[in-house]
């Protein structure tokens, strides 16, 4: 009984707050990453380099981009804290701006 009384009430092991703070980085994040991915799909992809003008390539990187969005959206609530949700966001926006500059180039 003594146990008892001293007991520590359970609390969940995500608080609500940090799962609306991963959510909201990611969709704020997520969506010029999924923007930059579909951007160097449409350089990067093999069928791309002969048709350019055609207006199937750019379909495909318009459509694209909800599902890598929702993909990143996803992904954030992995991040163990909101640190490191911010500095993987940011890591992955950095590299995806690079790989569409390296692509264009």
């Amino acid at each position: 009984m003594a146990g008892e009384r001293n007991a520590r009430p359970v609390r969940p092991a995500t608080p609500p707050r940090e799962l609306l703070h991963h959510g909201l980085v990611g969709a704020v994040l997520g969506f010029p990453l999924a923007v930059w991915l579909s951007g160097a799909l449409v350089y990067h992809a093999p069928y791309a380099a002969r048709s350019l003008d055609d207006i199937a390539t750019y379909q495909v990187a318009m459509w694209v981009v909800p599902p890598l969005w929702a993909a990143v959206v996803a992904l954030a609530f992995m991040a163990p804290s909101r640190r490191a949700c911010w500095l993987a966001l940011l890591a992955g926006n950095a590299l995806a701006w690079a790989l569409l500059q390296a692509v264009l180039a």
